[in-house]
């Protein structure tokens, strides 16, 4: 049995001047996971420049929720961000500064195969939080945005649906 890709929306809410001096290097910690298969990060284009956003995709929930915290880099990173208070408000990994949402992917793409920027690092991202009235009502949400994916074409590297675990209204749009 395979089981579905388990993806990971992440704000990382950043001091000022943070984003140059560390929060950048946390790219690393994502490329380096076992149980890792795709990863995205980007700054926040809307009033908070010192702000990441990022996609990590994973093959299997474990990968996120055990190896993701034990990865050497992931520990050497986290001390760096903790010793050098690169967090907004507190530091530690309850900080609220860390804002994560947990996915089932519903569909769409993350790259495009006649995308030569297909794996730039540069791109904007745009996320879209949707909350149902109920879980009813998010699938059909989530059969309009599947329609309109078939009908984007060039424009867009990324459009990706993604079904919040968590919360059965919640869906998230992934745009870059």
């Amino acid at each position: 049995m395979v089981a579905p890709k388990f993806f990971v929306v992440a704000r990382v809410v950043g001091r000022d001047g943070a984003l140059p001096l560390r929060l950048v290097h946390l790219c690393n910690v994502s490329a380096t996971e076992t149980l890792g298969d795709s990863y995205y990060w980007g700054q926040d284009l809307d009033g908070e420049p010192d702000t990441l956003w990022g996609l990590e995709g994973y093959t299997h929930p474990v990968g996120f929720f055990l190896g993701h915290v034990s990865t050497g880099i992931f520990k050497r990173e986290m001390a760096l961000v903790d010793s050098d208070k690169l967090l907004r408000n507190e530091q530690g990994l309850a900080s609220r500064d860390y804002d994560l949402h947990h996915y089932d992917w519903a569909g769409g793409w993350l790259k495009r195969t006649d995308d030569p920027e297909r794996d730039g690092k540069t791109s904007h991202i745009a996320i879209y939080h949707f909350w149902a009235t109920d879980k009813t009502r998010r699938a059909d949400l989530i059969m309009t945005f599947l329609d309109a994916s078939k009908n984007l074409d060039g424009a867009l590297q990324s459009f990706g649906i993604l079904k919040e675990v968590r919360d059965e209204k919640m869906l998230t749009l992934w745009v870059r």
